[in-house]
């Protein structure tokens, strides 16, 4: 069984069973009106069916539960909205996603998910070490696990924009193949990233109108601060892309300049050569006494074969062409 709810007051969870009917929110202070926080990792065919059956979800909310690929979205349904989020982890140097979808009612909160979420499982901590979260509405409980999904974001955006800076200099050190594909690499990752964020960001300015009876409008000014990191995060991935294709211009200009410069260089010997080319060329000619048949005329051109190199490569020094 995979349903947990789980408990603000004291952090403990309570394993509920499929059979059980819709689970009643937990009195506090000995008095009803508690909310219910129920967590359900990797949900199977019987639990959605008894999402179904207990809270009478709709149909197509619980078709993106079974296939979770879903964009960042808030559905409003009759007595409760339906959440699409996403965590943001980075796995060996690539970016992954974690996707979250909520059930938010005016007193439960319902999340599932299939991979592990560090914002829960920080929630479900903080709940067992800190009373305060006993008198959270289920508004601010989704905030509190929203906030950190997306402050986890920006040491992401901090370690990229760290290699950006590490591969800019490599790029004008010494330049390679492997800057290249890391530059490719890099820019498809905050292309990634900002298909993320994008709709998330959208998601949370829909909160912050406090158009739903679910949210309050005190806690709509909470969402309306978490969008505005979204914003702040949409920033520095339009800015980390605009560093990387200063990173590809440099690379391109680096090589280039690199290309000329041996093509400087080859040219310069082909200039260089081309006389002598010329002379033994004329000196190789089937004339007679011509050139080793007299040595006066063979010491001179060995003379020319000597001279024209050197003083092509004295003007070419002092050009500033070497």
């Amino acid at each position: 069984m995979s349903i947990t709810q789980i408990n603000l007051e004291t952090g403990s969870t309570i394993a509920l069973t499929r059979a059980a009917p819709r689970p009643l929110p937990p009195a506090r202070g000995g008095t009803e009106g508690g909310i219910v926080w129920l967590d359900i990792p990797a949900p199977s065919e019987d639990d959605l069916n008894w999402l179904a059956r207990a809270y009478d979800f709709h149909p197509l909310a619980l078709e993106d539960c079974r296939n979770f690929d879903q964009r960042a979205k808030v559905d409003a349904y009759d007595g409760y909205l339906f959440l699409s989020l996403h965590a943001v982890t980075r796995v060996n140097g690539d970016l992954q996603t974690q996707e979250l979808q909520v059930f938010l009612g005016g007193d439960y909160l319902i999340t599932v998910h299939r991979e592990p979420i560090a914002a829960l499982d920080a929630m479900c901590a903080r709940c067992a070490s800190d009373s305060r979260t006993g008198s959270y509405r289920v508004d601010m409980l989704l905030y509190q696990i929203v906030d950190q999904m997306v402050d986890a974001i920006f040491p992401l955006l901090d370690t990229i924009e760290d290699e950006i800076d590490e591969l800019e200099d490599e790029i004008l050190d010494k330049p390679n193949q492997e800057s290249l594909h890391r530059v490719f690499d890099l820019k498809r990752q905050l292309v990634y990233l900002r298909k993320i964020v994008g709709p998330l960001r959208d998601a949370m300015d829909t909160l912050a109108d406090s158009r739903y009876e679910f949210i309050d409008p005190r806690t709509a000014l909470y969402y309306r601060d978490t969008y505005d990191h979204l914003v702040r995060i949409y920033d520095l991935i339009e800015t980390s892309r605009d560093l990387l294709g200063n990173a590809l211009d440099a690379y391109l200009s680096t090589v280039s300049n690199r290309l000329n410069e041996v093509m400087k260089r080859l040219t310069l010997i082909t200039t260089i050569f081309m006389p002598i080319s010329f002379i033994v060329g004329f000196g190789g000619m089937n004339f007679k006494q011509l050139p080793f048949d007299n040595p006066m005329a063979f010491g001179i051109l060995v003379a020319l074969l000597v001279a024209m190199p050197t003083l092509m490569m004295i003007w070419f020094w002092r050009s500033r062409w070497m």
